[in-house]
């Protein structure tokens, strides 16, 4: 338990330590006693958990009745347990003892096979801690062992902030060194650990400090609460401690738990976001000037053209008739007065589509709200089940459990609620994995399409995933304005589509702009891709997919829009929204056994970025304000399509 020092000391202050620690200390409830221990131990690397606490093996029996016995375990399983070795045992109100645990892997999820692979002594020092055989072993069947193994053992932080980016903001995962990955769960902890960060090495250490006083050789007294966070029913508790549950060889069963998925009450739809200003009402607004030109302000960072004559750029928010910005709108009473208005490109409440863990609430409305017994389909078929992993995460391990009961394949993708372009995105059929990806930020779970639809690439000989773009435009809620823009982009993935190596996330995401791959990221659109997916699938037309596809589209607007605000999108004779739908395409089998093409839902954007449409369709733009605001398609017909 020892760590190299740093070529360069800093010799700061227990007061400048406080001055830039404080809050991190305060945030993490250390007691005030331990401060100045802390910041000795880190300021001369102290590491003397050794001298207070033993570290023991203890060599269990595995009932045979329970657990299938390999040779190379010998029908005996190693567990392990801290005790206190110090001979006055720990005294909660002795300054001394807070402890410092080091890190003996910190990485980033999409970085960690990588590692595993190049980093010289790692992957050995990760079986060794996880007790993961690797004699007569090949390499990729022990690190993916190890892929399993460590969500058993693996804690998170992040560091970033929306100042410095999405990529910064990614979260950190590490695993303590022997000593803390040792350390048991208990439900009535008798230490309690946090990760802190010290500046001035800029390195990441965990901290202990005792709850309780502690005899010598108290057995298994050296415990931490692993959900300490959580306030829940127990259902929803017992669930977060799955991974947990499986070192102790008992893993609870959730089938008796429904997870089906009521929609919540209207509150729910307006919890910890900011609200929006509509005013005393809209009803009405005076019909748009004739005698001159409209002004239009684009808030992007590269605007996109706009040549319609009808309108004319301004630089302004104050001299414009229509603000078309990126950035979320919630003031939406200062649009209008005194005999002025502008025009904004959002609808009151329409976070209810484009946040992802409210998303499948709204959409479930257009389906039966029941699950086929058989396959576990959900419904509407368009929809891919999901769970909030925050709200239902009992619900979830119970689908996920029920699944497996009848064999069916349990590969999921798990998405923030507020990060964009796949950050924090990772696919796994793990369920250990997946609760505890949970930790590192609100996330949903959607169960992975498996059986994709697929595009051969040229480029690099293979059949690869593709996932797509529409734009969808909106008008008016009262009465319902839809349009759907009929070209589209596709985006494909960069090796070979198999359901194997859920971490590669160049076979299983299009989108790895953040991840820093060097990779060829070409697009593809409406034309590039209709042909030649003809030519792989005969039988199957473009046009049938695309009418699917365009009711699809209707459904989702019309659940979106048959509930009042917060629960549904709101009407606002200002409003004009041009919004963005992801989607994928599945292979499904109808009763009769045959095969179809099923378009399936991924998630609604707003405001999302013209910049490659625009230079692979330059009037894209031109359609959108034409329609919008002069229900004008006249000479767009095979471009812009009605939907209601």
């Amino acid at each position: 338990m020892s760590k190299e020092t740093c070529d360069e000391k800093v010799d700061l202050t227990y007061e400048e330590f406080l001055l830039v620690h404080q809050n991190q200390l305060e945030n993490s409830c250390v007691p005030q006693l331990y401060w100045a221990t802390l910041f000795r131990k880190l300021k001369n690397e102290i590491f003397d958990a050794g001298e207070v606490f033993q570290i023991q093996c203890v060599e269990e029996a595995v009932d045979d009745e329970v657990n299938e016995v390999s040779e190379e375990n010998d029908a005996s399983r190693n567990t392990w347990r801290v005790i206190v070795n110090n001979q006055d045992g720990i005294k909660c109100i002795d300054k001394k003892h807070i402890y410092l645990i080091d890190h003996a892997w910190t990485y980033r999820v999409h970085e960690a096979r990588q590692y595993l692979m190049q980093v010289a002594g790692l992957k050995e020092r990760m079986c060794a801690l996880m007790d993961v055989q690797i004699e007569n072993r090949e390499e990729k069947e022990v690190i993916d062992d190890i892929l399993k193994e460590m969500w058993k053992f693996n804690n998170t932080y992040s560091i970033g902030n929306y100042e410095l980016g999405t990529n910064e903001r990614l979260p950190i995962w590490y695993v303590m060194d022997e000593f803390g990955s040792r350390i048991q769960h208990s439900d009535m902890p008798s230490f309690k650990m946090a990760p802190f960060m010290y500046g001035p090495q800029n390195l990441a250490f965990s901290i202990i400090w005792p709850v309780r006083d502690l005899e010598k050789g108290e057995r298994d007294s050296k415990q931490e609460d692993y959900v300490p966070n959580f306030s829940h029913p127990e259902t929803r508790e017992k669930a977060l401690l799955l991974p947990y549950a499986g070192l102790d060889h008992q893993v609870d069963d959730f089938t008796d738990i429904s997870y089906e998925q009521p929609e919540p009450d209207p509150s729910f739809f307006s919890a910890h976001r900011i609200e929006e200003d509509t005013g005393p009402g809209l009803t009405d607004v005076p019909p748009l000037p004739t005698d001159r030109k409209l002004k239009v302000c684009l808030d992007y960072p590269q605007s996109p053209e706009l040549t319609d004559s009808r309108f004319v750029m301004v630089d302004t928010g104050e001299e414009a008739d229509i603000l078309w910005t990126r950035h979320s709108f919630k003031e939406y009473c200062s649009l209008y007065g005194g005999g002025t208005y502008k025009y904004i490109n959002q609808f009151p409440s329409e976070q209810c589509l484009t946040v992802k863990d409210l998303l499948p609430i709204v959409c479930r409305r257009a389906g039966s709200g029941k699950f086929d017994a058989k396959t576990l389909e959900g419904s509407p078929k368009w929809l891919p089940v999901s769970y909030n992993l925050n709200t239902e995460m009992d619900k979830f391990v119970s689908y996920f459990q029920h699944r497996e009961e009848k064999g069916l394949d349990n590969v999921w993708i798990l998405k923030p609620w507020n990060l964009s372009n796949s950050a924090d995105i990772t696919v796994s059929n793990d369920i250990n994995q997946i609760v505890r990806f949970s930790e590192s930020g609100p996330k949903i779970a959607c169960k992975y399409i498996s059986d994709t639809v697929t595009i051969y690439r040229e480029d690099i000989k293979s059949d690869v995933k593709v996932d797509f773009r529409f734009l969808v435009f909106m008008a008016s809620k009262n009465p319902l304005k839809l349009w759907v823009y009929k070209p589209f982009s596709v985006r494909r993935g960069h090796k070979q589509y198999e359901l194997t190596d859920f971490d590669d996330f160049l076979r299983h995401l299009t989108y790895v702009g953040l991840y820093e791959y060097n990779v060829y990221r070409p697009g593809m659109y409406t034309e590039q891709f209709i042909e030649p997916f003809e030519a792989e699938n005969p039988g199957f037309k473009w046009e049938t997919i695309e009418a699917e596809i365009h009711k699809m589209f209707l459904e989702v607007f019309q659940a979106a829009t048959s509930k009042d605000p917060p629960a549904g999108i709101g009407h606002f004779p200002l409003s004009r929204a041009v919004y963005g739908i992801d989607l994928l395409l599945q292979w499904s089998t109808n009763e009769k056994g045959e095969k179809y093409v099923q378009p399936m839902l991924s998630e609604v954007n707003f405001a999302c970025d013209y910049t490659s449409w625009m230079e692979e369709y330059p009037e894209m733009l031109n359609d959108a304000f034409s329609t919008l605001f002069f229900n004008d398609i006249k000479g767009r017909e095979d471009r812009v399509i009605p939907l209601s």
